[in-house]
């Protein structure tokens, strides 16, 4: 159980996504990369990283987030922000 100011709360996103055209290029160094950024992202964002898979094809982040954060909002920061750091 976790609490802000105004609330307890325990709020957990199970997040899945796939590269363009689903190709395997999730590996190596990217990955490792990749998870450098999650977590640096997690860090800024306040959000805590239960779980990271980087498949080749796919990744699958498992986060706990405050009530504030829709999930929307959750990946957007995800998405948007690695794709950003990693280029």
């Amino acid at each position: 159980m976790r609490s802000t100011r105004h609330s307890k709360y325990n709020i957990n996103y199970h997040l899945v996504w796939i590269p363009k055209y689903q190709r395997p290029v999730l590996t190596g160094d990217v990955a490792d990369h990749l998870k450098d950024i999650f977590h640096t992202i997690a860090e800024k964002k306040g959000v805590e990283i239960l779980s990271l898979e980087i498949m080749p094809d796919h990744i699958h982040l498992f986060i706990s987030s405050p009530p504030q954060n829709a999930p929307s909002l959750l990946i957007n920061w995800f998405k948007g922000i690695s794709a950003r750091m990693y280029n």
